[in-house]
C-alpha cells in the first residue's frame, strides 16, 4: 500500500462519506497474502510495522478522529507486521503530521474541505506530488482538479493503469519516472557523435 495520499471531501459530505468508508471496510481484508480474498498482506519489517504504529499513535494524539483501526495487529493476526486498516477523519492539513508526511501503510486522513478551490490548495500543500485521485460526475470540476494538482499521476473515477504512459512523482516523491519511454529511457545514456561524414 504504497499510494494511499490523504483523502479530501467535501464537508457536505462528512456523514454519507463516512458511512460509505465503514460499509466498504469489511471487503479490506487483512490477512495471509496468498488468500484470494486478502487485500493486504503484512508490512514488509518489524521497523516498518512499528513506524506506521507511530503514525497512528501522532494522529490520536494530534487529536484527528479515529473513526475506525488504531495501533496494534487485526484480531486474529497476532504474529506477523499486520496493521489494522486505519481511517482517521477531522484531519488538519497543516498540524497533523498523518496529513503532511508519507506514511506507506494502511492508514486513511480523511481531511474536510469547503470547496473544490481549497480541495486543489490542500492537496498541493505537501512536499509529496507521487500520486492523486479525483473521483466525481462534473467532468469540468473533474478537469479543473486534474490539471491544477501537482502530482506526476493523477487518476480520475479509479482509470485503469496504463503501462504506457510514465508513472513518477513530483517534488519530493519518487525518483525518475518508471514505464512507458520515460521508464525506459532511464535505463539509457544518450550518446552525440559528431563531425563524421
Amino acid at each position: 500500500m504504497k499510494i494511499t495520499p490523504p483523502h479530501l471531501t467535501e464537508n457536505q459530505m462528512k456523514s454519507d462519506f463516512e458511512k460509505a468508508l465503514l460499509k466498504a471496510l469489511p471487503d479490506y481484508k487483512v490477512g495471509d497474502p496468498q488468500d484470494e480474498d486478502t487485500f493486504t498482506g503484512p508490512l514488509v519489517a518489524e521497523k516498518i510495522w512499528d513506524r506506521v504504529q507511530e503514525y497512528i499513535q501522532k494522529g490520536i494524539d494530534e487529536g484527528a478522529t479515529l473513526l475506525t483501526g488504531g495501533t496494534g495487529n487485526p484480531e486474529g493476526l497476532e504474529k506477523g507486521y499486520y496493521a489494522k486498516p486505519t481511517i482517521f477523519t477531522d484531519v488538519n492539513n497543516t498540524e497533523m503530521t498523518i496529513a503532511r508526511e508519507e506514511i506507506f501503510g494502511p492508514v486513511l486522513a480523511v481531511i474536510y474541505v469547503d470547496s473544490l478551490e481549497e480541495a486543489i490548495e490542500v492537496a498541493n500543500d505537501t512536499p509529496y506530488g507521487l500520486a492523486g485521485y479525483v473521483v466525481g460526475k462534473d467532468k469540468n470540476r473533474l478537469t479543473k482538479a486534474a490539471q491544477n494538482i501537482r502530482a506526476g499521476r493523477i487518476t480520475i473515477n479509479n482509470a485503469e493503469g496504463d503501462f504506457s504512459a510514465p508513472f513518477g512523482g513530483f517534488k519530493q516523491s519518487g525518483i525518475g519516472r518508471e514505464w512507458g519511454d520515460y521508464g525506459i529511457e532511464e535505463y539509457l545514456e544518450p550518446k552525440t557523435i559528431l563531425g563524421m561524414k
